[in-house]
């Protein structure tokens, strides 16, 4: 156990041990319990028990920060750090992922969430991270400098038995879906790989890390249960793959990832799929004892399933978004370089030599480019000498608006429709940045 912080009135803030897990679950069931009928959040503790099962490929106990009234030994807040790898256009950085943050009632509104978020914070620069994000309620997170930035995809349903397709008279499914065995986690991890091409941004996910889902997360109790299931022919042909939850909760099974083989046709293959699933979802673990009456489906907006199988899918509710912090723009530009100068190669600036202010009032970077390759990115600030426009470089970014251009959750038009302050000096910057920073969809499953 190490101490790293001593608060006021004998509050301490330390890191976790697995004999505090039984006090951490406590913790967290009440402080994320329903607030209409106080009924606590046992499937939230039954993640937290894996956590702290020393199974986990990417955590360890250690990484849970607990705040602990030294007076009466009791945990009352605590947030966990789950570091891992994120990937844009093949460029692959380090993420550090605050979750399950949560702190006592009688003990909120003392600013322990944001002493916890200061040592994590650390923790992230000294592992080398880059990015930190987290999906969460809305506003609370800016306060410890994270943006909406990344995109968040909403879920589409299929409801059950009115949006499953018929299978016509006297034709047979050709199509069936079996847990995938030990030595198939191989093709779970190149399947995975082939969608999240799809995607700008992704969690880079190795064999481990499916080994660990799929035979090691295996608490009861947690709403994180996860089956990665091969497609295949009745004849024992692989297809694809399908990963989904282990148990109806609230009348639904949710799934998050659908990838298929190029030589498989989606419109043959999905409507099985479909069939499959809610024939046999309703055998599974049912956390509330409520029937299937629905499939969720946790996908990107233009998944290859959802363009063949809309008359089945409905959207649920509008799509959300991902905190992002980057602590250092200059260092992640830098970084991420080989996209930048990629996109410069595939267009009308192939051969760009010249300089790029961006300015965020009142710091900005200047980014020097070289026949199209990124030479130099640095700190950059308007002097006394820049007025009228110059002073405002050749674009600006109130606030950390860029980060949404950045991780390309909007375009250059859309943030200056909405932010009379994002301004750039003409035509050619206009262009510029439309083609190193272009608007993408994204889809990412985090390791949890």
């Amino acid at each position: 156990m190490e101490i790293f912080r001593e608060l006021h009135e004998g509050l301490v803030v330390r890191s976790a041990e697995p004999q505090d897990t039984a006090a951490l679950v406590d913790l967290q069931i009440h402080a994320f319990a329903n607030p209409d009928t106080n009924e606590p959040d046992i499937y939230l503790g039954g993640w937290t028990r894996d956590l702290m099962g020393g199974k986990h490929p990417i955590f360890k106990p250690q990484d849970f920060l607990v705040v602990e009234d030294t007076k009466t030994r009791a945990l009352v807040s605590c947030v966990c750090w789950l570091s891992q790898t994120w990937s844009m256009d093949g460029v692959a950085f380090g993420v550090g992922r605050p979750e399950i943050v949560c702190t006592d009632a009688a003990y909120r509104k003392r600013g322990l969430v944001r002493e916890q978020f200061q040592v994590l914070h650390e923790w992230s620069r000294q592992r080398g991270e880059l990015v930190q994000a987290i999906t969460g309620i809305p506003f609370f997170y800016r306060q410890f400098g994270y943006e909406y930035a990344i995109d968040l995809p909403p879920p589409r349903q299929t409801f059950v038995p009115q949006q499953i397709p018929e299978l016509k008279a006297g034709v047979q499914e050709k199509f069936r879906l079996r847990r995938a065995r030990e030595e198939e986690l191989t093709f779970i991890a190149d399947m995975y790989a082939q969608g999240a091409r799809r995607s700008l941004l992704h969690c880079e996910r190795n064999v481990e890390m499916f080994r660990y889902e799929q035979y090691f997360e295996c608490d009861a109790l947690s709403g994180n249960l996860t089956w990665w299931d091969i497609i295949e022919t009745t004849h024992g042909e692989r297809a694809g793959i399908l990963a989904h939850r282990r148990y109806v909760h609230q009348g639904r099974n949710t799934a998050n990832c659908f990838e298929l083989l190029p030589q498989f046709d989606w419109d043959k293959v999905a409507p099985d799929v479909l069939r499959v699933l809610a024939r046999e979802a309703p055998a599974y673990a049912s956390y509330d004892n409520k029937p299937l009456t629905k499939l969720y489906w946790f996908l990107e907006e233009q998944h290859p399933f959802f363009q063949v199988m809309k008359e089945s899918t409905a959207p649920l509710f509008d799509a959300y978004a991902w905190y992002v912090r980057v602590p250092d723009l200059r260092a992640f530009l830098k970084h991420i370089a080989p996209v930048l100068e990629k996109r410069l190669a595939a267009s009308a600036f192939a051969l760009y030599t010249g300089a790029l202010r961006l300015h965020f009032y009142p710091h900005g970077v200047e980014m020097i480019f070289e026949n199209g390759k990124v030479s130099e990115v640095h700190a950059w600030h308007a002097t006394t000498n820049d007025f009228g426009q110059s002073g405002f470089g050749n674009a600006a970014f109130p606030d950390l608006t860029f980060l949404k251009l950045l991780f390309g959750y909007r375009n250059r038009a859309e943030l200056q429709f909405i932010f009379p302050d994002v301004l750039t000096d003409g035509d050619k910057t206009n262009a510029l940045l439309d083609v190193l920073f272009p608007k993408r969809a994204t889809n990412i499953l985090p390791m949890h």
